[in-house]
């Protein structure tokens, strides 16, 4: 059953043969039509005619008179658009809609109708996954089906829009309380009345197809929406700068209900102090997630835009902290464009965003980051970067496309979104991700939710194969006197003690991580425990390489690429093996670049056992194409507050790096063989 014939349907089932016009919705639907006229501002210019017929009970002229002043006004000036040439051709992703099959989250599926004919607006999806099911009702198919009718002109797919916005609005009644049902959740809520709502609305209003009574149900749920949103919106997070976005999205989208102001500044009172409320100094989102650090972002910053267009002013430290926010971005972007992954995130790439407000903030230097140097001005300093509140430090070799890259998370946990996975170390060079973090993959508690969040999915440490468990979640400061960068090295040390669930016993780990600026990172793990312990690191590679083992050294191998080879220097009976894709005894070698998709992915597995504290270092090494075997990594002096690591290189030249375990005073001693 086709969304066009449901549509026909409701037409006829709302009154007689108008189903499409006014008088069918007055008929139909009475209580909502007088709740929509109660909630204007009929002493409104340009509403002298609604105020007439409202005046009359005249409903079926009020909602004529409201639409017309629609038609012929400027409210949403920004989003109305002009109608395309009349047209026959026809956009596969809106014809899947028109059959019923919508995607998200990348999965596809028929969603089935209710007896009435109706959809079944509460289906999550063929996995059961709630989120397939919000995303059902954030409404991003009238964006899909939109973009169809504007590049084809083919009226299909607007007729197909009405029948599924009328059925949405007419069988989904406002339960005016908080709630998480699919429908009136506070996500969906503010993605429909701050995206696909009003454009939808004022694109169409020169469309035939986007009938009459599909436009008075749409004004007829505002109301309801921003009264979700005012008296229900989450407390924190990058929910709470959403929602509230979206209701001051809706009070510039339709300023005609008399609420409108008051709906503006209050989301203006209670969102602008989210900017420094709920993201540190150094301009990081508190859940410490890139993808919902963007989230917040854009929330700030199209608040901004849209207080600019309704003549609003606001404070200095709004634009401020919008721009600081941009500029964890641009210094975070790995030199392929794309941001961190950590915590719940997606691999996104955030050149393009970045890109866009260069101008807005005069920052030439992101310029020159998102280009790769090609354009803009050199970054002053050193290329590696500290955000000390969030405690993650970015260690570059310099702003070209092939540069190294490591991101490196000693701080807290986060406020939402986490993962535990303090100590995580993740590697780019040459244009490639080597290690990487598993990302998310799905929020459908079960065994692979938990393999994602928990540290198994990344490069840090278990403890007799226990995984780290919750630490603090936000910084109370920033961290200083665990890190240094100079133009020879970066040294960055963090620590974990908060305990690996179900030890017995005592147990942390310190890791501290030295980049040899352009030439490999020296990474140093200390584990002191009160008894003997068997200790697992994990080091996941990108599921494109191709990881070989040679003896215990494990590299990448890929002809012509970024490969990264992985050598253990300590006096620890290492046993190593490369896992991808296991699921059983427990779930190994995944990786996961957008939500609901995971990819095999090599991971060197470590094992050893240790009798009490122990003190181990790996050594990294990058390259384009084959990465040469070390021909000496030694750890050959270890105390409680230092570790002496004696490195040789196939070239003859030789290191010895002495790496502080307290101070950040890295002490290196290089030799050069003779020819």
């Amino acid at each position: 059953m086709s969304s066009l014939f449901v549509a026909a349907q409701l037409c006829c089932a709302l009154a007689g043969h108008d189903g499409a016009g006014v008088e069918g919705v007055c008929q139909a639907y009475p209580e909502r039509v007088r709740r929509l006229f109660s909630a204007l501002d009929l002493e409104r210019e340009g509403l002298e005619a609604v105020r007439a017929a409202v005046a009359d009970e005249d409903w079926p002229r009020a909602c004529s008179a409201l639409l017309e002043y629609y038609r012929t006004g400027t409210s949403g000036a920004w989003l109305r658009a002009s109608v395309p040439e009349a047209g026959t051709g026809r956009d596969a992703a809106a014809d899947a809609i028109l059959s019923d099959t919508f995607s998200e989250y990348t999965i596809s599926a028929k969603v089935p109708r209710r007896a009435d004919g109706g959809l079944d607006w509460a289906y999550n999806g063929p996995d059961g996954d709630r989120e397939w099911g919000w995303g059902l009702n954030r409404h991003g198919w009238v964006g899909t089906l939109l973009r169809a009718f504007r590049k084809t002109g083919n009226p299909v797919y607007v007729e197909g829009l009405d029948g599924l916005l009328r059925d949405w609005v007419t069988s989904n009644p406002y339960p005016g309380e908080r709630n998480s049902t699919p429908q009136w959740r506070g996500l969906e809520v503010f993605s429909r009345v701050a995206g696909a709502w009003p454009t939808a609305f004022y694109a169409l209003q020169g469309v035939p197809e986007f009938t009459p009574a599909v436009r008075i149900l749409m004004l007829s749920s505002i109301p309801d929406h921003t009264h979700y949103t005012r008296h229900f919106h989450a407390r924190g997070g990058n929910w709470i700068a959403m929602e509230l976005y979206g209701l001051a999205h809706a009070a510039a989208c339709w300023p005609e209900f008399h609420d409108a102001d008051a709906w503006f500044d209050y989301a203006s009172e209670r969102l602008l102090p989210e900017v420094t409320r709920q993201v540190y100094p150094d301009g990081v989102q508190m859940e410490l997630t890139s993808h919902y650090h963007r989230a917040a972002l854009h929330s700030f910053d199209r608040f901004i835009a849209l207080a600019g267009r309704v003549g609003k002013t606001l404070p200095e430290d709004t634009r401020q902290g919008v721009e600081s926010m941009y500029n964890y971005l641009a210094y975070a972007m790995r030199p392929s464009g794309y941001g961190p992954l950590n915590n719940d995130s997606n691999l996104d790439f955030t050149r393009p965003e970045v890109l866009a407000r260069v101008g807005s903030f005069g920052r030439d230097d992101w310029r020159y980051i998102a280009t790769n140097g090609r354009e803009g001005e050199k970054p002053a300093g050193l290329p590696s970067v500290v955000f000390p509140w969030a405690g993650q430090v970015i260690m570059r070799g310099g702003w070209d496309a092939d540069a190294h890259w490591a991101f490196f998370d000693v701080g807290p946990l986060g406020i939402g979104h986490w993962h535990y996975d303090k100590l995580h170390l993740s590697v780019s060079a040459f244009g490639r991700d080597l290690l990487v973090d598993a990302g998310r993959y799905t929020y459908k508690g079960g065994p692979w939710r938990s393999y994602f969040v928990g540290s198994q999915s990344h490069n840090v440490i278990l403890v007799d194969g226990c995984a780290q468990r919750a630490y603090a979640k936000e910084a109370a400061e920033p961290m200083t006197g665990n890190y240094a960068l100079t133009p020879e090295y970066d040294y960055a040390r963090g620590a974990y003690t908060g305990g690996y669930g179900g030890l017995e016993g005592q147990a942390t780990h310190t890791r501290v991580v030295v980049y040899r600026r352009g030439q490999y990172w020296l990474v140093l793990d200390r584990v002191d425990t009160d008894r003997p312990r068997t200790i697992e690191a994990l080091w996941h590679f990108h599921p494109d390489c191709t990881v070989q083992l040679d003896g215990l050294s494990a590299a990448s191998v890929d002809q012509d690429q970024g490969n990264l080879r992985i050598t253990p220097a300590s006096g620890l009976e290492w046993q190593v093996e490369i896992v991808k894709g296991r699921t059983e005894p427990g779930i190994q070698g995944w990786w996961s670049r957008i939500y609901n998709q995971k990819t095999p992915s090599p991971c060197a597995v470590y094992t050893a056992t240790v009798d009490g504290p122990a003190t181990f270092a790996w050594i990294l090494v990058p390259a384009k194409g084959a990465v040469s075997m070390l021909a000496e990594a030694v750890l050959d002096a270890v105390s409680p507050e230092a570790a002496q690591v004696r490195l040789g290189f196939a070239d003859g030249r030789a290191e010895t790096i002495r790496v502080p375990l307290a101070e950040t005073e890295v002490s290196i001693d290089e030799t050069h063989g003779v020819d």
